[in-house]
């Protein structure tokens, strides 16, 4: 039995994907760094069709995509914002409820949701991490099309089980 050395690396194409971008403005010279660098990969990748909305802070992150996602259709989503540690757990409490609402409506929603929150222990942390935007941004272009393509093998599948039954 071979063992893979390195996983595969997919083709990242965003060819017609509608991607959403949710943006906390709170800690914005960290958000707003990583909103503009992954908008670049995006567009890299090909992807023309970016829609971006802003909330106040990472704990309506979660609130803000549902609503996107409930009112227009789109391939993917990525939610950006910064919680750093400050004297209270108060960041404890809001990057909990942003991980946890977020995963809970890209589950409900079928849609795959990237979580680009950054959680760090102080600025310096928050800097050194703000490329990891552009990872993001290529997380959201291979979601969208492995979800593709497991709906279009479903659909598939489920055609020919039609067929056969006929």
């Amino acid at each position: 039995m071979q063992t893979a050395t390195q996983p595969p690396v997919p083709k990242l194409d965003g060819t017609g994907l509608r991607i959403g971008i949710v943006v906390a403005r709170y800690n914005w010279h960290i958000t707003g760094a990583m909103l503009q660098l992954a908008q670049e990969e995006l567009r890299c990748l090909g992807v023309e069709e970016i829609h971006v909305v802003y909330t106040p802070g990472s704990y309506e992150l979660a609130t803000t995509a549902k609503a996107m996602l409930t009112g227009d259709a789109y391939d993917a989503l990525i939610c950006f914002g910064c919680v750093m540690k400050g004297e209270t757990r108060h960041d404890v409490v809001v990057s909990d409820a942003a991980a946890q609402g977020i995963q809970r409506v890209a589950l409900e929603m079928d849609v795959p949701i990237i979580f680009g929150v950054m959680c760090a222990e102080n600025q310096q942390q928050a800097e050194a991490r703000i490329l990891r935007s552009k990872e993001c941004a290529e997380a959201a272009v291979e979601m969208a099309r492995t979800v593709q393509m497991l709906r279009r093998a479903k659909q598939a599948k489920e055609q020919a089980d039609v067929h056969r039954d006929r």
